[in-house]
């Protein structure tokens, strides 16, 4: 049997995929198990368990444009699969997938074009991503599920993380707290990015909390775009430290993440890297839905802002949603997990 799982979105959802791909694996060893995912996923997906292709396409970045869509289609029109397990929920992949003449076409269903799929699953009010991509399988007639997101950052980016890690004051054995305080690795674009930050000084204050509370060592990760806000929140620390931001890839990262016992980042692919490798996390969720994008397993921990209505208007933006979460809930969501 031929299997092409389609993921519609960015880096996030393509590792909130990994469970299913590990689960169809497992459950069906002479399976080939094929994953189409937007270019900028297709790093991290080539080092996920379960797939034995991963191929790029333009197409499925909810960005792309009807051009990007129409070259698509033209390539799934030209490949043969038993049956297509899309993960998303929007209109055009599955659009894409009935016009491209599948017959099998799975999904969660929701929304008219529901009726598009041949086969779905009822959506299930806030459940995280990974979980409803996973129930998919089901419908293939596998049941035993593998939960955990699984990636193998492989050797080169493990000993690219080990030489950055123990270049600096903090690789001395103590606890190692992974903190992101930018949004430069976010799939979000333009205001919606910006809307999921967090104050520097807060990052700066939960810092010195760890170190204190916990002898933690912190070590700063994030894009070249987050510098800035890197070089803003070590201002105010007095903890050990290291900024690592915007001196490792995806890869490299994600082995980082394996060195560290914990990851606290806003909503980010940077959350999911971690969990892909077997670190917790805490994800701070503004403006976006944590419990359907945060990373999934009973050791990972979210803090959720509540919309505020201020004369029937939400508010949003930095100084918005994210301004509710004080460093004191962050902590108290640590020190659940730690």
């Amino acid at each position: 049997m031929r299997v092409l799982v389609l993921v519609w979105g960015r880096q996030v959802e393509t590792l909130q995929a990994s469970p299913l791909l590990r689960t169809l694996a497992a459950g069906s060893p002479a399976a080939e198990i094929t994953l189409a995912c937007a270019p900028a996923a297709a790093q991290a997906a080539r080092a996920l368990a379960g797939p034995s292709e991963v191929i790029p396409l333009r197409g499925l970045d909810p960005s792309a444009s009807p051009i990007r869509g129409l070259a698509t289609w033209a390539r799934l029109r030209r490949m043969r699969f038993d049956a297509v397990v899309i993960c998303g929920t929007g209109a055009r992949p599955r659009i894409l997938v009935y016009l491209a003449g599948f017959a099998r076409r799975l999904g969660v269903g929701g929304g008219l074009t529901a009726a598009l799929l041949s086969e779905h699953l009822r959506p299930r009010p806030g459940e995280n991503q990974a979980v409803s991509w996973l129930r998919l399988a089901h419908l293939l007639g596998i049941t035993a599920e593998r939960h955990e997101a699984r990636l193998d950052p492989g050797p080169a980016a493990a000993q690219e993380a080990l030489v950055q890690l123990h270049s600096t004051a903090v690789a001395d054995g103590r606890l190692l707290v992974a903190l992101a305080p930018g949004t430069g690795h976010s799939d979000l674009r333009g205001p919606d990015s910006q809307a999921t930050g967090w104050d520097p000084e807060r990052w700066a204050h939960l810092a010195n909390q760890l170190a204190a509370r916990h002898g933690a060592g912190i070590v700063f990760v994030g894009a070249a775009e987050d510098e800035d806000a890197a070089t803003t929140a070590a201002t105010d620390i007095a903890a050990p430290h290291a900024d690592l931001t915007g001196q490792l890839d995806v890869l490299g990262t994600a082995a980082l993440f394996q060195l560290c016992d914990l990851v606290i980042s806003g909503d980010s692919p940077l959350l999911h890297l971690a969990a892909a490798v077997g670190t917790p996390t805490i994800g701070l969720f503004g403006p976006t839905d944590g419990h359907r994008r945060s990373a999934y397993g009973v050791e990972h921990r979210l803090v959720q802002a509540l919309p505020q209505n201020h004369g029937h208007h939400l508010v949003h933006g930095p100084g918005g949603m994210m301004e509710q979460i004080r460093v004191e809930d962050v902590l108290a969501a640590i020190e659940t997990s730690l």
